[in-house]
């Protein structure tokens, strides 16, 4: 999918107009995990919700028309830039909260009558939500967000602390607790494609992070059989920074370099202006025992090293746009 596709998408839930609708879903923390339950929200307060999930949707799009660099990539790719918002590529593993939004997207079967996959007070707890699922637009046309639910949503009464509100001339107590829910989004998903949006989010999901750490542990392993550096322990190490697992990953995913061969590699390395001084080469093998090395070498797997023949200088570029004639 292309950014304009995907701004396109945007668009068209906007232009639904009147027919435009959210429904609420709380993602309930159970024994089992998590399961999908419709939140019975009045119809004013959905009109409400409504306008605020049009302008979230209108600000992804006004942060493309304001930045002509601002991109839809692959999760996989080898591109770092930050201003982009990811679609998640990743083949055979994804978080599980991915399934709540595929069933939210195809099909909830919410019962009213017999209450089943509904909220309710009596059963449920406020305390136990895991996260906000929010369908956006109509049945024919529309995306399913996703929005993490963090522990200062929920403001409960307690001992020597207070909620107080407008009563009249006069402020009385809150006696309920108070569930803060924002239009913000973290993950979107439509047309069976997942897009991460809150780039941040994503390094701080535990779920993200065991995947991306495993497929870094594969690309680590995947490096060590290309015969190219002398000791791997100093990336081992590292495995545990996500920055760092992420650009591991991505390296290997999809790196041109690896296809080369090895000599042509060491060659470009000891001829380099920059990376002659920062990637020392010993038997026909790198060597990596800082961490500034090791960037740099994932950097070479990334192939950012980039040479201009016009003005006969060399370039780091973390963007990678193929030209098309």
């Amino acid at each position: 999918m292309t950014k304009e596709e995907f701004i396109r998408k945007l668009q068209s839930i906007i232009d639904l107009g009147d027919d435009f609708q959210v429904l609420v879903y709380f993602a309930m923390s159970t024994s089992d995990g998590s399961c999908l339950k419709k939140a019975d929200v009045k119809r004013e307060v959905l009109l409400d919700m409504k306008e605020g999930y049009i302008d979230s949707i209108q600000g992804e799009i006004n942060l493309f028309i304001q930045d002509n660099e601002r991109d839809l990539l692959d999760l996989s790719s080898r591109d770092e830039r930050m201003n982009v918002i990811y679609r998640y590529d990743l083949p055979d593993e994804e978080p599980s909260f991915f399934a709540l939004m595929r069933e939210a997207y195809v099909s909830h079967n919410a019962d009213y009558f017999s209450g089943a996959k509904i909220f309710n007070f009596d059963n449920d707890t406020l305390s136990n939500i895991d996260y906000f699922i929010i369908e956006a637009g109509s049945v024919d046309n529309k995306i399913v967000i996703y929005r993490n639910n963090y522990n200062i949503n929920l403001m409960r009464q307690s001992r020597g602390r207070f909620y107080i509100t407008k009563s009249g001339t006069q402020f009385d107590q809150v006696k309920e607790s108070i569930l803060r829910i924002d239009s913000q989004i973290d993950a979107l998903l439509f047309d069976n494609d997942f897009f991460i949006t809150n780039l941040s989010y994503l390094d701080n999901n535990k779920e993200f992070s065991s995947i991306i750490v495993k497929r870094a542990s594969e690309a680590l392993a995947r490096i060590g059989e290309l015969n190219m550096v002398d000791n791997l322990e100093g990336m081992q190490e590292r495995l545990s920074e996500i920055s760092f697992a992420r650009r591991l990953m991505r390296a290997l995913d999809s790196s041109p370099v690896t296809e080369l061969p090895l000599a042509d590699v060491l060659d470009f390395v000891r001829n380099h202006d920059v990376l002659k001084d920062v990637l020392k080469i010993e038997n026909d093998k790198i060597k990596l025992p800082t961490k500034k090395s090791q960037d740099s070498f994932l950097r070479l797997l990334n192939d950012d090293f980039l040479y201009s023949k016009l003005s006969k200088r060399n370039y780091e570029s973390k963007a990678k746009s193929q030209v098309r004639l």
